[in-house]
């Protein structure tokens, strides 16, 4: 298997677009953190078997944070392996978080949160029709948790899911 990733093969080598995947761009079809993440994850891959085998769905770029979503498979495969998920946020040289593309918004969040429990979630529909989704971790968890890390996975659930959180500890 060969890395796959929103750009061709041998723009993801080359670091230049060719027209099509120019076009792509042009029409938000993917985005420039697509293209930066694809080209990085080409040059890992030359390096390391592991990551040749991958499939990059996107990428999002939220302030000084990186989202890959990745297939099932990979997201298991960088979790089994410290090495491999150190290689990879090396390579990108800021914080990555690993989340798998097609899973659900309960999955989602678990993902968001590994290597946390996540003990409840809860989807609150409030009368306006918007919903909102309360989040439980074990309190001794949620005590070890950066605060910065908390409003960091609210962004990126907005951003990526449009899901808004309340992230609070169990009582």
């Amino acid at each position: 298997m060969v890395l796959k990733t929103p750009i061709c093969t041998f723009d993801a080598k080359t670091g230049i677009l060719c027209n099509l995947c120019e076009n792509k761009l042009e029409s938000g079809e993917i985005t420039q953190a697509d293209v930066d993440s694809s080209i990085i994850l080409s040059k890992l891959a030359q390096k390391d078997p592991l990551v040749n085998k991958m499939t990059l769905v996107s990428a999002v770029e939220i302030e000084k944070e990186l989202v890959l979503l990745l297939k099932n498979s990979d997201v298991r495969l960088i979790r089994s392996s410290d090495n491999l998920s150190e290689k990879i946020n090396k390579g990108f040289g800021k914080a990555v978080w690993i989340i798998e593309s097609d899973s659900n918004d309960r999955r989602f969040l678990e993902n968001l949160f590994h290597p946390l429990h996540l003990e409840s979630v809860n989807f609150v529909w409030l009368p306006d029709g918007s919903k909102l989704t309360r989040i439980v971790i074990e309190k001794f968890d949620y005590a070890k948790i950066d605060k910065n890390k908390l409003e960091t996975v609210k962004k990126i659930s907005m951003a990526v899911r449009q899901i808004d959180l309340i992230i609070e500890p169990e009582i």
